[in-house]
C-alpha cells in the first residue's frame, strides 16, 4: 500500500494574482479616463467663459457707438443735453457717501454696483430717445446682437482740494457708461444673470460745434508774398492785377498787365 502525498508546487501560492493585477490596471485606466474627462470639461468651460466674456466686451463697445449716434441725434446746439442728463447735485460728498439722485429713478437708473469706485455716483440715467429705452437692448439699427447692452449717461465729477466730489454743471459734456451682457435671452432671473458675462466700458462725450464751410470758397484766391518757402499763405487773399498787384514779387520788376513785365539779364 502506497500513500499519496499532496505536494504543493512552487507557484501554487500565486494563484489569483493575475486577477488582482487586472483589477488594479482597470482602476488605473478608469482614474486616467476620469481625469482626462474632467480636464476636457474644465478646458471647455474656460473656453466658453472666455468666448462670452469677449462677446460681452464687443456688446459694450457696440453700446458706446450706439450712445454716440443716439446722443448726437438728440443734442441741442444751444442747451446741450440738458433734457437727457440727470439733474445736477450741487452738494459736496466724500467717497461712498454720494447723495441720491434728484430725479425719480426708473428701472435700473442710477444703479449702484459693488464695484463702483467713482465716489458712489452710480451709473446714471438710462438713455431714452423717446422711442427706445436703451436697457438690455439686443438689436440696434436692424442688426441683432449676440447678447445685449445697456447705456447710461451721467454728469462728470469734480473734485476739490479736500477730496470732495460734486456734479459738473456742464450740459455739453457727459459720461457714457455701456454695459455688455452675453449670453442674453431675456430679462431672466437672478440665477440666469449670475451665469452671464458682464463687461462695462466708460467714456466721455462732448458736444463740439464746427464752422460749416469757408468764407473763401467759390472765388479765385492766391498767396500773399509768393515766398519760395511757402510762408505768408492766405487762402482768402484775392489775386490782383497790375504792377503793384499780389503777384509782383513772383514775377520780378514792375510792368504792365495782370502779371507785370518779365525781364532777364544775360551773364557772359
Amino acid at each position: 500500500m502506497t500513500s499519496r502525498q499532496n505536494r504543493v508546487g512552487p507557484r501554487a501560492g500565486e494563484r489569483g494574482f493575475a486577477l488582482v493585477l487586472a483589477i488594479l490596471s482597470l482602476m488605473l485606466l478608469t482614474l486616467l479616463g476620469l481625469t482626462l474627462a474632467t480636464t476636457t470639461s474644465i478646458e471647455l468651460q474656460i473656453a466658453t467663459n472666455y468666448r462670452w466674456s469677449q462677446q460681452a466686451l464687443y456688446n459694450a463697445e457696440a453700446g458706446l457707438e450706439a450712445a454716440r449716434i443716439v446722443l448726437s441725434n438728440v443734442a441741442n446746439v444751444s442747451t446741450g443735453w440738458t433734457t437727457e442728463l440727470p439733474t445736477q447735485r450741487t452738494a459736496f460728498w466724500t467717497e461712498g457717501t454720494a447723495p441720491g439722485p434728484l430725479d425719480n429713478p426708473t428701472g435700473r437708473d442710477f444703479y449702484k454696483s459693488t464695484c463702483d469706485t467713482r465716489g458712489g455716483v452710480g451709473y446714471g440715467r438710462v438713455v431714452d430717445d423717446g422711442v427706445i429705452r436703451y436697457e438690455d437692448v439686443s438689436s440696434f439699427s436692424g442688426e441683432t446682437l449676440n447678447g445685449a447692452f445697456s447705456i447710461w449717461i451721467r454728469r462728470g465729477l469734480l473734485v476739490d482740494n479736500a477730496g470732495q466730489f460734486t456734479d459738473s454743471d456742464r450740459n455739453d459734456v457727459l459720461i457714457i457708461v455701456a454695459e455688455g451682457r452675453a449670453p442674453f435671452s431675456g430679462a431672466g432671473d437672478a440665477f440666469t444673470r449670475s451665469r452671464q458675462a458682464v463687461r462695462v466700458l466708460e467714456t466721455s462725450f462732448s458736444l463740439g460745434l464746427a464752422t460749416v464751410g469757408s468764407p473763401c470758397l467759390g472765388s479765385q484766391q492766391g498767396q500773399e508774398g509768393m515766398s519760395p518757402t511757402g510762408e505768408n499763405f492766405n487762402p482768402c487773399a484775392p489775386i490782383t492785377a497790375g504792377a503793384g498787384g499780389s503777384l509782383e514779387n513772383a514775377f520780378g520788376t514792375a510792368g504792365s498787365g495782370s502779371t507785370g513785365a518779365l525781364t532777364s539779364t544775360r551773364v557772359e
